[in-house]
């Protein structure tokens, strides 16, 4: 149980580092060289998705070629394979990349038009989203306890109250935010459907949902001109830029990995309260990186109130590993008792 609890922790780490890191590039590709194709953006993301997974795969098969030497299908048999296979699948996974793809669209226009800060402090309202997809779907469990609510509601209204001093007339950008944090609810629900109904591994989630993706973005990007103001783009053959593009599609890809793996092996409860923890910490990190915005009274009120929220979840959580272990324990005497007197 011990290593269990520990290798959860660990997989909420990588989250947040990966989270973390996207968004810091991101916002650096959108402040420092004024770029704000967030079409071509997602599709060169979803390039480089297709082939790194493409190239695990071609290298998982050559190692399992190597330990069953009968085999004779060869390299671009098993490319044909395998994207039969995934043709198969769309159908499981084409509600997850619409959501995931309005959703990504959203969340990183919402972030070229707002401060970090305050992205931050609005997206952590994604726990209270999740709290009501949950309910939505029919998930009223044992998470669903008094000092879980009470969580939420500390963790959104501190969210709400840290930009309070800092809204401007950007309705749009605050609007896509709450719709990709709404979608984002839902798609931690769908990743957890398809790994526990379909067997999804976080791999084949990313390599299909990107394959979903792909030409959608392509033909979005030509019917807007998006590629063609790309290529114009001034600063498009500089070496600075042209890294930092890279590096988001990058980040994005394991953010991705993370992000379902994290939902897969946890839950969607346990990867927005450590979105919420990273956003604290990010804040802090933003504003002395950015300084797009001076600390103020609302932003440490609010900060503090997610914070104590975040301090109520996990304590509670707490509590009901111990409780399991000690049913675990209990149980476990009980079945040695019996064995004992037979």
């Amino acid at each position: 149980m011990q290593n269990k609890i520990i290798e959860s922790v660990f997989i909420c780490l990588i989250y947040a580092f990966c989270s973390m890191t996207f968004s810091f590039s991101a916002k650096f590709l959108f402040k420092i060289f004024a770029f704000h194709n967030t079409t071509i953006l997602l599709l060169y993301e979803t390039t480089i998705n297709i082939i790194i997974c493409t190239f695990y795969k071609i290298i998982k098969y050559n190692k399992e070629k190597k330990e069953k030497k009968d085999s004779q299908v060869s390299i671009l048999q098993m490319i044909v394979i395998q994207f039969k296979e995934r043709i198969k699948q769309n159908k499981l996974t084409i509600p997850f990349s619409i959501s995931y793809g309005t959703g990504a669209y959203c969340g990183m226009t919402a972030l070229s038009k707002i401060s970090i800060p305050l992205f931050l402090a609005l997206r952590r309202t994604l726990i209270f989203f999740v709290f009501i997809v949950q309910i939505l779907m029919g998930k009223k469990n044992q998470q669903m306890s008094f000092k879980f609510f009470i969580s939420v509601l500390f963790i959104t209204s501190g969210a709400i109250i840290a930009g309070l001093e800092h809204f401007n007339d950007d309705v749009q950008g605050y609007l896509l935010l709450l719709i990709n944090n709404m979608l984002s609810a839902l798609n931690l629900h769908l990743a957890q459907g398809l790994n526990q109904q379909q067997q999804f591994s976080p791999l084949d989630l990313v390599y299909n949902n990107s394959i979903n993706l792909w030409p959608v973005l392509f033909i979005i990007s030509i019917l807007t001109k998006d590629i063609k103001q790309f290529f114009e783009f001034e600063l498009l053959y500089r070496t600075e830029f042209m890294l930092s593009f890279t590096l988001v599609a990058l980040f994005g890809f394991f953010l991705n990995l993370a992000t379902y793996n994290c939902t897969m092996k946890n839950s969607p409860f346990a990867i927005a309260l450590t979105h919420n923890i990273k956003d604290i910490f990010s804040t802090v990190l933003s504003i002395l990186v950015f300084a797009d915005i001076q600390p103020d009274t609302f932003l440490t009120l609010g900060i503090s109130l997610s914070f104590f929220g975040s301090f109520i979840y996990s304590l509670t959580k707490l509590q009901e590993i111990k409780k399991k272990q000690q049913q675990a324990i209990e149980l476990t005497n009980q079945e040695i008792k019996v064995l004992i007197k037979q």
